[in-house]
């Protein structure tokens, strides 16, 4: 397994138990940009769908090193304040809030300044060891970058809560008084489900059902979720990648997920 010698090159992956994003691209050169997508084979290990992924991919080619971003889809993320935050202590963190996960992982962690947080989270021992192949890697879970994304759009400036689906995941991230409060991530089903998981944190929080804000963004489920969400919350706005990133090329391609985006144009 090799991949393509070309500088200043990045390749961002997003990993999940449906599929695998590849993103190609040299920041300088917006016209080098190149996407592609592969499902899943349920009845393969997830380990052998990516290598098979990656063999397949057109543009992971040739010998060389990439600069390389992986966002991991995961539920099992934890976030400690900055200051206990001591990379020694990562895996016991983790190992107390996932007591039952498996011990065939290496733990990560991405470290969010302005928040004053760091999400420390784990990648299948597997996977890690084909990303590592691939060249310099860093990891990011979907909830680290809609937190920084919110932060810098302004968005995490008032009383709100940020709803993002993605196939059969939801993250939801609710702001008080301008400041960024934990993000929690499930996996259901239906609309109802991720209805039940949204309208629980949001009565948690003390959200008011008629003057705070609900901002969506994702994939088709969003639509769903509008209808579903329209007699129990007022102000709702749906967030359009198109919008939000303009002069992007990565408008162009259908399918691609927020977080992708957001990883590659805010970086």
């Amino acid at each position: 397994m090799s991949v393509d010698k070309t500088a200043n090159r990045t390749l961002s992956i997003r990993i999940s138990t449906n599929g695998f994003c590849f993103c190609s691209y040299i920041q300088t050169d917006p016209s080098s940009l190149k996407y592609s997508y592969y499902p899943t084979d349920k009845d393969t290990s997830l380990e052998v769908n990516l290598r098979r992924a990656i063999d397949e991919c057109p543009f992971i080619t040739g010998e060389g090193n990439l600069n390389v971003k992986a966002i991991i889809e995961t539920q099992e993320y934890t976030a400690i304040p900055a200051e206990f935050d001591d990379r020694k202590e990562y895996k016991v963190f983790y190992r107390c809030c996932f007591p039952k996960s498996d011990s065939n992982i290496e733990i990560m962690s991405n470290r969010l300044t302005v928040q004053g947080l760091t999400i420390i989270f784990a990648v299948d021992k597997g996977i890690y060891t084909i990303l590592q192949s691939l060249g310099d890697v860093t990891y990011y879970t979907p909830a680290s970058i809609l937190m920084g994304y919110m932060t810098r759009s302004g968005v995490a400036e008032e009383n709100c809560m940020f709803a993002y689906l993605h196939g059969e995941h939801s993250t939801f991230i609710p702001v008080r008084d301008g400041r960024i409060g934990v993000s929690s991530s499930f996996k259901a089903e239906s609309g109802e489900d991720h209805l039940f998981y949204m309208l629980s944190i949001w009565k948690e929080q003390g959200f008011s059902q008629s003057e705070d804000t609900l901002y969506l963004c994702g994939d088709s489920r969003v639509e769903e979720l509008q209808m579903l969400i329209s007699r129990f919350i007022k102000n709702r706005k749906r967030i359009n990648p198109s919008e939000q990133f303009q002069s992007s090329l990565l408008n162009r391609i259908e399918g691609i997920p927020f977080d992708l985006q957001a990883l590659i144009l805010c970086e």
